[in-house]
């Protein structure tokens, strides 16, 4: 499904009473505002839910010298996120210990201040950027995942933030976006749009708990592991 079977979706789902031939170029103030509404559901589909179509990964190579990292162009939030107790950022040179962050800034000034070193680098995310202090040994490289911006997939393969053709293709569920357009259509026609965002939302619901973003926690009892359970009784006769 690209822009174009998408609008063209919701317009016959919307009564429009003709197939629209063209998207993102129609002079059709309705078609046109189609497109924006899919446009405004994709951004708010990055906001609320975590995709696994959107996952990146980064790499820094240290120098040495440099503490403050470019960020990726593309860069959204970090997978998992900055709260995950396994840590989001890994250094090769200590694979089992991953750095401490993101601190604060109070916290990262008194370090600073002081007149000795931790014993490993840390982290925080300023602007664009990522800090890590003290700097990473000289090819030493840290790795991290990341939530893309650029949902949306151009013909030629590249990844944008924002529709320009009527190729392009969406990279979260096409039909959800689909939803999303309509009942934000009717509204703004005025017209009842109560079924619609229902639709929207249970659809929403199933897809989004379809992703895998995150650790299974077990609350249960303890799990027998079969492969050193032994059902019968053992006996031990000395010498």
């Amino acid at each position: 499904m690209s822009l174009l079977t998408l609008v063209q979706g919701a317009a016959l789902r919307s009564n429009f009473g003709t197939t629209p031939a063209q998207a993102y170029t129609s002079t059709d103030q309705s078609v046109l505002q189609m497109v924006a509404f899919a446009q405004d559901t994709g951004r708010e589909l990055l906001e609320r839910y975590d995709w696994n179509y959107l996952k990146k990964q980064s790499l820094i190579t240290g120098d040495g010298a440099t503490t403050l990292w470019n960020l990726p162009a593309d860069w959204m939030r970090l997978c998992p996120s900055d709260k995950s107790p396994m840590g989001a950022l890994v250094s090769s040179a200590r694979p089992t210990i991953p750095l401490v962050g993101p601190v604060n800034d109070e916290w990262l000034n008194q370090m600073k201040a002081l007149p000795a070193f931790p014993a490993y680098p840390v982290w925080r995310l300023i602007n664009t950027n990522v800090e890590i202090w003290p700097a990473l040994s000289s090819g030493e490289v840290v790795t991290f995942w990341y939530f893309t911006k650029a949902w949306i997939i151009q013909a030629t393969g590249t990844q944008v933030a924002t529709f320009s053709a009527d190729t392009d293709a969406s990279l979260i569920d096409e039909d959800l976006i689909m939803k999303g357009s309509i009942w934000r259509w009717k509204r703004a026609k005025g017209l009842d749009y109560a079924e619609e965002f229902r639709a929207y939302e249970s659809a929403l619901e199933r897809n989004a708990g379809q992703q895998d973003n995150e650790r299974v926690v077990s609350t249960s009892d303890y799990t027998i592991n079969p492969d050193t359970f032994w059902p019968g009784q053992m006996s031990y006769t000395p010498p």
